[in-house]
């Protein structure tokens, strides 16, 4: 019986050897399909590729760091018709307060704007437009004056692209006026 125990065991252990065996000779094979593929190359070819790609991976490093923010008005891509910039345009200046449009002829607020770095910015609430036909019951002086209402970010066309994050009530988002600002200013802007 103890014989019959001895033989199955060490069956068991040849089985399992000879599959391991049979896993690493695939790998095998396929590592040296892999190096016959490299060698095929010649070392001037495998220079060549790859002096090409760091060419273009630092073209396209030193277009995006070349474009910069600058001021100036851009208008909202699909709202070209509101070309005397009544709600779908940035006035987007670093030293004085600017008016956004958050309902389109009825609710506008004042906001600076301060750059994080060249390809981005923040947008802070300073307090609503005295344009305003409409929201007076929004409870102005408790939005969050310190924190971003919305990032804008520059895109490789030389767009901006504005996310609107929200008026926000000590430090939480102020989820009943969220909405307020994403349809009209959340999307691509161009500069005209």
């Amino acid at each position: 019986m103890k014989f019959k125990i001895f033989l199955v065991t060490l069956c068991c252990f040849f089985m399992l050897i000879s599959c391991k065996n049979n896993d690493s000779s695939v790998e095998d094979s396929e590592t040296d399909s892999r190096l016959k593929t490299s060698e095929s190359e010649s070392p001037i070819q495998s220079k060549e590729i790859k002096d090409q790609s760091k060419t273009l991976s630092s073209s396209k490093t030193e277009s995006k760091d070349s474009l910069e923010i600058v001021e100036g008005t851009y208008i909202k891509v699909g709202e070209e018709s509101d070309s005397n910039c009544e709600c779908y345009c940035l006035d987007l200046s670093f030293t004085s307060i600017s008016d956004l449009c958050i309902s389109p002829n009825k609710i506008y607020i004042n906001v600076k704007y301060e750059k994080t770095n060249n390809n981005s910015i923040n947008v802070y609430l300073t307090g609503p437009s005295n344009i305003n036909s409409e929201g007076d019951k929004m409870p102005w002086d408790k939005f969050d004056k310190d924190l971003p209402i919305a990032m804008i970010t520059l895109q490789n066309n030389g767009n901006l692209e504005l996310d609107w994050l929200g008026f926000s009530i000590d430090d939480d988002l102020a989820i009943e006026y969220a909405i307020f600002g994403k349809k009209t200013l959340e999307g691509e802007f161009k500069k005209i």
